[in-house]
């Protein structure tokens, strides 16, 4: 019945659509069934489930137990060890009651069908290229700000996310840096998704200047090149909530990229602020 004994697919179960006459074809009959076969594969003809092995299965499709979109489905779970007597072990039906809010996203992750099918693969290649990597020591931290010029040289984390929401870290990934610059297309997008294209780019081009990152130029229509640039970066974080005062504008922005890293930490440093105000 099971192709694979590790990372099993639920193409190696008997696809869904091969019912009975008599079987229940609703919905609820649809996802129900989706559910079972989702046990059935993780459990490999166990009748109970391990949580942890559930955990376990889930990781290696790249999505994380934190995943908001996962949020009802692990709560039910952390409820069902709390209330049931089974020693973190999930029938069946326990099964079906904690995936049922998540199934189709389940499933699509266990039949293979997110944008990077065989992640752990994907992520080994990551990986070898992260230990490579990690043995060129040359350059130096960036020094125009005295904040940054304290950062620990020998830090090296990678990580990445899909567009289907499969991540993945390696390294000194849970030490917090200061974005700089790189939160210039974060704030771009939050405009764009508040505003729309046609309203931004208004105010902001959308060509390469040729120019330094930091040189104030405007282009043949007396607007910044694009928002890549320092003008053009200004211009568009000044038109995010221009009807709030700058604590509402700070507070907004900073909600906003957190629910853009799915609601990991996102912090912001008083002192490279303060700093950079003086350079």
């Amino acid at each position: 019945m099971f192709e694979e004994k590790q990372g099993a697919v639920l193409s190696s179960y008997p696809p869904p659509l091969s019912l009975p006459p008599n079987s229940d074809s609703s919905e609820s009959g649809m996802l129900s069934r989706l559910g079972d076969l989702l046990f059935y594969t993780i459990a490999e003809g166990q009748e109970r489930i391990p949580i942890h092995k559930f955990t376990t299965a889930l990781k290696a499709t790249g999505l994380q137990t934190s995943d908001p979109r996962l949020r009802d489905c692990m709560s039910q779970m952390r409820r069902m060890v709390r209330e049931s007597s089974s020693g973190g072990l999930l029938d069946r039906d326990l099964f079906q009651k904690c995936v049922s809010s998540n199934i189709v996203l389940l499933t699509q992750a266990f039949r293979k069908k997110f944008v990077i099918p065989d992640f752990e693969e994907f992520t080994s290649h990551v990986d070898r290229i992260f230990e490579d990597a990690k043995e060129l020591t040359g350059g130096k931290v960036a020094a125009y700000i005295p904040q940054l010029a304290k950062s620990n040289p020998d830090l090296w984390g990678v990580s990445l996310c899909t567009v289907d929401g499969q991540r993945h870290s390696v390294g000194h990934t849970k030490i917090p840096f200061c974005l700089q610059s790189c939160v210039k297309p974060l704030t771009y997008a939050i405009s764009i998704s508040t505003l729309g294209t046609d309203y931004v780019h208004k105010f902001v081009g959308k060509e390469p200047s040729g120019l330094r990152y930091n040189k104030l130029s405007l282009n043949e229509e007396g607007i910044p090149h694009n928002p890549m640039v320092n003008a053009g970066a200004i211009v568009v974080s000044s038109l995010i909530k221009m009807d709030c005062n700058k604590a509402e504008k700070f507070d907004f922005v900073l909600q906003y990229l957190n629910k853009m890293a799915g609601n990991e930490y996102m912090g912001f440093s008083n002192a490279t602020a303060f700093l950079r105000g003086w350079t």
